[in-house]
C-alpha cells in the first residue's frame, strides 16, 4: 500500500513540477499598430440571455475597432425569453450587428456547436473571435484578439476570470477555482502542450475552422467545443496563449452551488475523450483525481493525509501564485485554503459523474 501511495505521490508531484515550471516560459506579445488591419468577426451564442446580452452589446459597439471591419454575429438559439427583442433593436441600430435566429434543435449536431458553426459560417471575417453571452469585454478586446491571430498565424487561447461582482466567499471560492484552470493550462501551454481553452476567449482563422471540418467530428458531444477547437487548429500550427491584459474577459459566477457543480461535472465529461489523443493529458486528469481520493482514503486510516495535504497546499498553492503573477492577478489566500482544503471531497466524485454523463445543459 505505502508503495503504490508513493508512485502516486510522485507522479503527482512530477505533473506539478512539469506544469509550474512551463508557467515560466511565456513571454508579452508585443503589440504593434497595423494599417492592414483584418476583417474579424465575433461570434456569440445565445439561448435566453436577456439578463447578460445589453451588457455585452455594450461592450461589442465600444470596441476600438474599425467598424468597416468588424462583424458581430449573434445566433439567438431558440430563447424563449426577451433575448429576440434586444437582438432586433440592436441589430436596428448597429448595421455591424447580425442576427441569426435557430428556431428547432438541429437533428444534425448538438445545440451549441451547432449554433457556432451557423455563426462562424454566416461570418465575413477571416478572423473569427469568440466569447459567450454573459462575458465583459475591454475596448481593446478584439484587437488585442486578432492582432495576437495574425501574429502568431495560429489559434489564440485568451484569459478569462469570473467576474466578481458581489464579495460573497462563494465567488471568491468559484474565482480561485477557475483561476486553477486557466493556471493548469498555462504551464502545460507553455510547453507546448495545448490541451484546452475556454471558449469565452478564442480566437482563430476562419479557414482553420473549415480545415478540421468545424465540428463535424464531435457533432454529437454536448459540451468540450472549446477544447475541441484548441487541440484540433493547434495541431496545424501550435497555439498562442495570449496573456496581454487588454485581451482578458469577465464571465459571470455560477448562482449557486447547485449550478457550480453541475458546471464542473459537464466540464469533467471531456476527459474520457482525451485518452486516445491526448493520453498525457487524461494523465494528468487521472493522477489529480486519485491524489484527491487518497487524501480522503487516508483519513480513514491514519495520519498520511497530514503529509498528503501538505503537499497539495504547497504545490497547489505555488502554482496559483506564480499563475496569478502571470496573468496580473492577486492570489485570494483565504480562498485558496478553503479550496484547496475542500477539493478532495469533491474533485472525484465530480471526475466520476462527468464520466457518467451526469449533468444538465440547456436543450
Amino acid at each position: 500500500m505505502t508503495f503504490v501511495v508513493s508512485i502516486c505521490v510522485l507522479f503527482y508531484v512530477g505533473f506539478m513540477v512539469f506544469m509550474i515550471s512551463g508557467l515560466f516560459k511565456h513571454t508579452d506579445l508585443e503589440i504593434k499598430s497595423s494599417e492592414n488591419l483584418p476583417n474579424v468577426s465575433v461570434v456569440v451564442a445565445a439561448r435566453n440571455e436577456e439578463v447578460h446580452l445589453p451588457h455585452l452589446i455594450s461592450d461589442l459597439i465600444s470596441q476600438e475597432y474599425p467598424l468597416d471591419k468588424l462583424e458581430v454575429v449573434i445566433v439567438n438559439d431558440r430563447s424563449t425569453d426577451d433575448t429576440a427583442a434586444i437582438l432586433d433593436d440592436a441589430s436596428n441600430n448597429y448595421a455591424f450587428i447580425k442576427i441569426i435566429t435557430i428556431d428547432q434543435v438541429s437533428k444534425d449536431m448538438t445545440p451549441k456547436k451547432n449554433a457556432l458553426t451557423k455563426g462562424i459560417e454566416a461570418a465575413f471575417g477571416e478572423i473569427i473571435v469568440l466569447t459567450d453571452a454573459d462575458c465583459r469585454v475591454g475596448k481593446l478586446w478584439v484587437s488585442s484578439m486578432a492582432y495576437s491571430v495574425m501574429s502568431k498565424e495560429s489559434i489564440s487561447i485568451g484569459f478569462s476570470e469570473i467576474n466578481q461582482q458581489h464579495e460573497s466567499f462563494f465567488h471568491r471560492y468559484q474565482k480561485v477555482d477557475f483561476l486553477s484552470i486557466i493556471i493548469a493550462n498555462a504551464g502545460f501551454s507553455g510547453w507546448g502542450l495545448f490541451w484546452s481553452g475556454t471558449g469565452q476567449n478564442l480566437a482563430f482563422f476562419k479557414r482553420d475552422f473549415e480545415k478540421i471540418e468545424g465540428f463535424e467530428k464531435v457533432k454529437d458531444r454536448i459540451s468540450g467545443d472549446d477544447m475541441y477547437l484548441v487541440q484540433s487548429i493547434s495541431k496545424l500550427k501550435p497555439a498562442i496563449l495570449h496573456i496581454d491584459p487588454n485581451s482578458f474577459v469577465k464571465t459571470s459566477a455560477m448562482k449557486n452551488i447547485n449550478d457550480f457543480f453541475n458546471q464542473r461535472i459537464r466540464w469533467s465529461s471531456n476527459a474520457k475523450l482525451t485518452l486516445g489523443n491526448k493520453p498525457l493529458f487524461f494523465g494528468f486528469l487521472l493522477t489529480t483525481m486519485i491524489f484527491n481520493l487518497l487524501i480522503i482514503g487516508s483519513l480513514l486510516i491514519g495520519n498520511a493525509w497530514i503529509g498528503l495535504m501538505a503537499i497539495k497546499l504547497a504545490f497547489d498553492g505555488l502554482a496559483i501564485f506564480l499563475g496569478s503573477k502571470l496573468f496580473n492577478r492577486t492570489m485570494d489566500l483565504p480562498a485558496y485554503c478553503l479550496w484547496a482544503i475542500l477539493q478532495p471531497l469533491y474533485i472525484p466524485l465530480i471526475g466520476f459523474l462527468g464520466i457518467r454523463g451526469k449533468f444538465t445543459w440547456k436543450s
